[in-house]
């Protein structure tokens, strides 16, 4: 039996099969190398010719028209095609009567089947706001007081309008990667995960919180318009706090005390994400919880419908390496890293969703206080975004007050002194705990912790400003061979300058 799932809703396109037994996923931009890129039908056509799958069961994730009136699925010329959001509950590894869903640019606020609103929601009708967390997002990035100040604002500005003009286009099966918004839709989609942190800079104005929320209680657009229309002079790090503050308020304040699974672009906030777990809460986040898990989400649909357990992990379909390191490469990369350099890292496949977690990765010492220049001068990065940190699971709670967090989906207190490279100007950090049965990074951090007596790196994805993260050996390659990257590591072969 082959079941496959399509993504195809204007960005961050991809595919998912089952395929006998065996589980595939593709993504566009990794493909493409265009970060978030959108790909239509022939595209998907295409990757499944590749797989070699010829007679399948189909189920797309898209924009249904109607959501407001709860058509979240239909059927069409033997096709299922399902609304995005509805997709994006499904998306989990674990089915649960409990789904939370935070997604940027919901229309609803109908709930789906389970009780969820494409706005926000959770089952048993329990919803939480009905303005868009989409605007707080466009809040916080028009507050962002750091580099490329005009640029954020305008995106934030613009977004709306750009976002109606390319929904548009996709509805009537246009080419949205032809529009001339297309380039400012990109980099404005991209803004919002680089926005999931910023809390720790700033406090947050908790009396302007309350007069907020006692104002508004977030049911209509006056918060929103509030904040878009302050003055430049009212936009500061105490802003961003603020809104970041209120956005927690909302999500502990509704949330009830179960297990749930919690998808949507907004699940990639580690901040708030943290807040849910400090106050008691228990949510499951898949790292594709957001755009590029939504074939996953269709593919769900079908294996639920045929009574076939849904997998765990997923990995990207790109190019893998033929070789594996050896020990004493192993110990070679430690001096490096050990030794201040920079070193790439490409092993086995990608890792599906926006986290480098140790397979297409570039690490450097934690312990570096100068990391954070090194390694944003060698990406072209913005000064102001905190880096992640991977370390070994069976001794994470000697450096990190959360013991377990394989995913970085969780913000962290550093609560080890000497760990200037990864510890963010509040002292957290977002780390990923490497378990023993991940063996080819866990064999790296003890060979690290040998060098450095931490076994611990600074963990950053694979790739150039504006790209995404390196799919094949060519990129992986071009990146060293064009940035001040001083190794990489591909397979079991390692290149030096």
């Amino acid at each position: 039996m082959n079941l496959v799932g399509f993504g195809l809703t204007v960005h961050d396109s991809s595919v998912a099969a089952y395929k006998n037994g065996k589980f595939l996923y593709r993504k566009a931009e990794r493909q493409y190398n265009s970060k978030h890129a959108f790909a239509d039908k022939a595209w998907a056509y295409s990757v499944l010719k590749e797989w070699g799958i010829d007679k399948y069961e189909l189920a797309i994730s898209t924009w249904l028209k109607g959501t407001d009136s709860s058509e979240f699925v239909k059927e069409k010329d033997n096709i299922t095609y399902l609304d995005h959001h509805y997709s994006h509950q499904l998306s989990a590894s674990v089915k649960r009567e409990n789904n939370l869903v935070l997604d940027a640019f919901a229309k609803g606020p109908s709930p789906v089947p389970g009780g969820l609103s494409p706005y926000s929601g959770l089952s048993n009708n329990l919803r939480l706001t009905e303005i868009s967390p989409s605007m707080l997002l466009s809040a916080l990035v028009r507050a962002t007081p750091f580099d490329h100040e005009t640029e954020l604002r305008n995106y934030a500005e613009y977004t709306q309008g750009i976002f109606n003009d390319i929904q548009d286009a996709y509805q009537v099966d246009k080419n949205v990667s032809g529009l001339k918004t297309w380039n400012t839709f990109i980099k404005f989609i991209d803004l919002p995960g680089k926005v999931m942190g910023l809390q720790s800079y700033g406090s947050p104005d908790l009396i302007k919180a309350s007069d907020w929320f006692n104002r508004t209680g977030f049911r209509n657009m006056s918060l929103f318009t509030e904040i878009m229309n302050l003055p430049k002079e009212e936009l500061d790090n105490d802003m961003i706090s603020t809104v970041h503050k209120l956005v927690e308020h909302i999500v502990i304040e509704k949330t009830p005390s179960v297990e749930f699974n919690y998808s949507g672009g907004l699940a990639q906030n580690v901040v708030w994400n943290r807040a849910l777990l400090i106050g008691g809460y228990k949510p499951h986040i898949d790292p594709w919880a957001y755009d590029g898990g939504c074939s996953i989400g269709a593919l769900h649909y079908l294996l639920d419908k045929h009574n076939i357990e849904r997998p765990f992990n997923w990995h990207q379909d790109d190019e893998a390496p033929l070789g594996q390191p050896d020990g004493p490469l192993y110990e070679r990369v430690a001096e490096l890293i050990a030794d201040n350099k920079t070193v790439g890292w490409y092993q086995g496949h990608g890792e599906v969703g926006p986290r480098a977690l140790g397979n297409r990765s570039i690490l450097f010492n934690p312990t570096n206080s100068k990391a954070k220049q090194i390694v944003n001068k060698l990406k072209g990065r913005e000064a102001w975004r905190p880096f992640g940190a991977s370390v070994k699971e069976d001794q994470a709670d000697r450096f990190f007050d959360l013991p377990k967090s394989r995913h970085m989906l969780f913000n962290s207190k550093v609560i080890y002194s000497d760990l200037a490279g990864i510890t963010h100007v509040d002292g957290t950090c977002r780390h990923q705990t490497v378990p023993e049965d991940n063996h080819q990074f866990y064999w790296l951090l003890e060979a690290v912790e040998q060098q450095l007596g931490l076994p611990i790196v600074l963990n950053t994805s694979l790739n150039q400003i504006g790209k995404p993260i390196c799919g094949t050996i060519q990129q992986a390659w071009d990146f060293y061979q064009n940035s001040e990257l001083d190794a990489i590591c591909i397979g079991g072969e390692l290149y030096t300058k």
